[in-house]
């Protein structure tokens, strides 16, 4: 309860994170992962088939032309990934399920002893996704990271009573914490007490993914491309040192806007 009490998720967070492949309803298949066509062989069209008979809604790779619902809540997409696992003797698929920290949800992999390479390929796909679960979504508490009074936080019990109002359908005020250097906006998104990234509203992929350090208010950061660096937090701004081409670092500084009441 202290731990809901302390960090919560973003307006955008409510159905994602949540570990289970069967919670989300929208999945978007990567064109390509690593050197590996998603469409070769016509996997992808026959993964987004196999995925539909799930109950899954399968949405564009391009989140420009994703529908409403996913556009505001970008992460609780997944990722669809289709990987090829094959050995010297085996074609093998491996098919890879992940959120929008590119945390993997989900894996599944079948090999097949069929040696040609479009008919096993297919055959391993199938395979892979018989035991794949029918979506069926949970819908979490709405609620974002506010600070607490203290003798709030020691009721525990009436805390779990707001929780269930709200999944009800019972409104509460919540604030969404947006960051932002002059160009770029973003929404920190808390995923558990020493984890948070920055993301786009509009694109499902982390800007930069914060883990803590063993110092207070210093993290290790994954950027987007890959990048590994530090960022901190100085005077409620949160800064990341980016890596110049000569090997030096700068500042870019994210700090934040006005919060927007719902």
């Amino acid at each position: 309860m202290k731990k809901l009490l302390k960090f919560a998720f973003f307006l955008l967070f409510t159905a994602a994170y949540s570990q289970n492949i069967s919670d989300y309803s929208f999945v978007y298949i990567a064109g390509r992962t690593g050197d590996f066509d998603a469409n070769k062989y016509g996997l992808a069209t026959l993964l987004s088939s196999n995925l539909t008979g799930k109950k899954y809604v399968v949405i564009s790779e391009n989140n420009d032309s994703w529908p409403e619902a996913p556009k505001n809540n970008p992460c609780g997409v997944l990722k669809a990934e289709l990987v090829d696992a094959s050995t010297f003797l085996k074609n093998k698929l491996q098919i890879n399920f992940k959120d929008c920290s590119g945390k993997t949800v989900a894996s599944y992999e079948a090999k097949t002893n069929i040696k040609e390479f479009q008919p096993g390929f297919i055959d391993a796909l199938n395979t892979a996704t018989k035991t794949l679960p029918a979506s069926n979504p949970v819908q979490l508490a709405v609620t974002t990271r506010t600070e607490l009074p203290k003798q709030t936080a020691a009721r525990g019990p009436e805390l779990g009573k707001s929780s269930q109002s709200q999944n009800s359908g019972t409104k509460s005020e919540s604030k969404a914490q947006t960051f932002s250097n002059g160009t770029l906006n973003f929404n920190r998104i808390y995923i558990s007490d020493n984890q948070f990234i920055l993301v786009n509203p509009k694109n499902s992929t982390p800007y930069a993914i914060f883990k803590a350090s063993t110092k207070k208010d210093v993290y290790r950061v994954q950027l987007q491309d890959g990048t590994q660096t530090l960022g901190y937090i100085e005077d409620g701004a949160i800064i990341i040192e980016l890596p110049n081409a000569d090997g030096s670092y700068r500042k870019e500084v994210f700090k934040e806007t006005a919060k927007v009441v719902y």
